[in-house]
């Protein structure tokens, strides 16, 4: 079952929308890109108004799952402690409903209400939407009979938002895929063989010819400084380096602290770089950086994207675990931004005291 969860807003800063259908419009702002064949849950503080607190992406169950995925939703929406919800199904089978029939996949919101409305949540707009483009036609599935035509999401007071915080809204869940995809498979292999002989070599001459962390935070400092100008070009032996410095948890650490300074947009462009092009599972180390630097400016799809690819790359890798399971608590990126400041500060502090190697 694939979630996808969102971009949180500001409350200070959220506009407040002036129709359900508004709100609809603004959904790939929300969530980073424009779904399809979709179950949208936005949360807001009162029914629509100002500070969408959360918004959840997942594909539209086939029938048997319908209850399995409803149950796993109401327990999303305890752990984030949503009050009012808005239900919203992207496409679906079939066209337009006709003239007093029901718009696609009545049944999936009816269970999915439900179980939310036993979680504790309000259920107070439940919306089919043919996609998310201007013009679309949209209609409630409640007995009111609301219908009409999409405004122009683009339009929309958080798309101007967005724009104006440099994020990105990707075209569809595919593109925002390929963004943390693997990259060439002949070069990954070559790479990993390189780096299987590197470590056997460093296995062979013994652990006082190890390269020190301070060293190894140099070599990925040196890298961030690159980032800065363009997309890193890495040859083989530089994503070597990279991945045996990544390998040490106190330079890892150490490198969370990118993100709360004025290297965040480098040290992220050289995430996503090594992402791509280190062999798995060294890749999962990246692609831990990568979601919590997305994490940090608010882009949780991205983020969601670049932890699952963390245990794809490898299976039960700790710390992306534990970033996904917090998140999942309802854990939000302010929490999560004090636990990863302190820890990026004490491995800062103790690679400035090791003097020795590792």
């Amino acid at each position: 079952m694939s979630f996808d969860p969102s971009r949180p807003t500001d409350p200070d800063t959220a506009i407040a929308p002036r129709t359900a259908a508004d709100l609809v419009a603004a959904i790939p702002y929300l969530l980073g890109f424009h779904p399809a064949d979709s179950l949208v849950l936005v949360s807001t503080h009162s029914a629509g108004q100002p500070g969408v607190e959360f918004t959840l992406r997942v594909d539209l169950p086939p029938t048997w799952a319908v209850s399995e995925m409803a149950a796993e939703l109401a327990r999303v929406v305890c752990a984030q402690r949503c009050d009012e919800l808005m239900l919203v199904v992207v496409g679906g089978a079939g066209g337009p409903p006709g003239r007093g029939g029901q718009p696609p996949r009545a049944e999936v919101v009816a269970e999915v209400a439900e179980a939310c409305t036993v979680a504790g949540a309000s259920v107070w707009s439940e919306i089919w939407v043919a996609e998310l483009a201007a013009g679309a036609p949209w209609r409630c599935y409640g007995d009111c009979g609301c219908a009409g035509a999409l405004p122009d999401p683009a339009s929309t007071p958080m798309a101007a938002a967005a724009v104006v915080a440099g994020q990105v809204t990707y075209a569809d869940r595919a593109e925002l895929e390929r963004v943390v995809a693997p990259g060439e498979p002949s070069v990954l292999r070559r790479r990993a063989a390189l780096l299987n002989r590197r470590i056997d070599e460093l296995s062979r001459e013994g652990a006082d010819a190890l390269s020190s962390s301070r060293e190894a935070f140099a070599a990925v400092e040196h890298w961030v400084d690159v980032a800065a100008v363009d997309r890193p070009q890495l040859a083989d032996e530089d994503v070597v380096r990279l991945c045996l410095a990544l390998s040490d948890p106190l330079v890892r650490d150490a490198a969370f602290g990118y993100a709360f300074d004025g290297r965040a947009v480098a040290a992220e462009r050289l995430w996503s770089t090594l992402v791509s092009e280190a062999p798995d599972p060294e890749s999962a180390e990246a692609a831990v950086l990568l979601a919590h630097s997305a994490l940090m400016r608010g882009d949780g799809a991205l983020a969601g994207m670049a932890l699952a690819r963390a245990q794809l790359a490898w299976p039960g890798h700790r710390l992306s675990g534990m970033v996904r399971s917090a998140l999942d608590a309802g854990c939000g990126p302010d929490q999560l931004r004090d636990w990863f400041i302190q820890g990026s500060e004490r491995a800062a502090e103790l690679l400035s005291r090791r003097g020795g190697r590792r």
